[in-house]
């Protein structure tokens, strides 16, 4: 019997492609509500329409929110030039990357790459027609000084995980060799010079090892998220949860180490508990 897609569906379909077409080329051309109308075959008053009616902003605006969110990544977690940044997301120039980057955040790039909260006013990460935006509990933690094993690889900026599986791979090892129900890490970030980010790890121990190192977990206020799934969705929830839900809450990031506690069942799956250090004032 033959299928016939209801109009909702098609509806849903076009906004995802839409979606998908803007990450796809947001840093290969400039992109506009025209491409969108000679992408999709739709006229602009009817992309305006259903697009505002999706996802709650106009098409422009989304564009535009999410060339400021690709760069605000970029300024924090790398040190490539305003310049580089400016041209790797297809602004005219360097002056308009600049002002419209201050309109939308309320800093220039530089103040924003030097500032010792991460802000994330006004920023959006990649959508989904029918994304869950994930709701953090606040909770306080006491300083705690421990000590680890290090760890570090670079990752590509957007950030999908493609090369932590140094990281992965430990932690099944982890629990495939060891009785523990848990194991905790603690997270920072080193800026690079090419689009990558350098991410430091400490695997808690309680006993010294060799080669171990320590570090200090800062007293104050963490957002707490929790999910359960597999590890490729738990790194689309993560970035859901800094692109998406930090903005929504209005919460800012602390420079100092994140917290992510990982369990693993008797059935084999995962829990996760991730603590982001915040500073909750707008």
């Amino acid at each position: 019997m033959r299928l016939m897609m209801t109009h909702s569906t098609i509806k849903q379909l076009t906004i995802k492609a839409i979606l998908e077409y803007i990450e796809d080329n947001i840093e290969v051309k400039s992109i506009d509500i025209e491409s969108i109308v000679c992408f999709s075959g739709y006229s602009r008053r009817y992309l305006q329409s259903l697009f505002k009616s999706h996802m709650g902003v106009p098409i422009g605006r989304y564009i535009q929110l999410r060339r400021v969110s690709r760069a605000a990544v970029l300024l924090r977690l790398t040190s490539l030039s305003l310049a580089s940044i400016a041209g790797k997301l297809c602004y005219d120039s360097q002056q308009t990357f600049t002002r419209e980057f201050k309109k939308n955040t309320g800093f220039t790039p530089l103040q924003y790459r030097n500032s010792n909260l991460w802000t994330f006013k006004n920023l959006t990460g990649p959508k989904e027609p029918s994304i869950v935006i994930p709701k953090p509990k606040l909770c306080y933690l006491d300083e705690n000084k421990f000590k680890g094993m290090p760890m570090s690889y670079e990752e590509d900026i957007p950030f999908w995980g493609e090369n932590s599986d140094k990281k992965w791979n430990y932690v099944k090892k982890y629990f495939t060799e060891n009785k523990e129900s848990y194991i905790a890490i603690s997270h920072d970030v080193n800026s690079s010079a090419r689009k990558k980010v350098r991410i430091k790890l400490i695997f808690w121990f309680e006993k010294e090892r060799h080669n171990h190192t320590t570090g200090v977990l800062t007293a104050g206020t963490y957002a707490k998220f929790e999910y359960t799934g597999s590890i490729k969705n738990y790194i689309h929830y993560i970035n859901n949860v800094y692109m998406n839900s930090l903005p929504f809450y209005g919460l800012q990031k602390k420079n100092v180490y994140d917290l992510e506690i990982i369990h693993k069942d008797k059935d084999d799956s995962y829990r996760f508990e991730y603590y982001l250090p915040i500073c909750n004032k707008t």
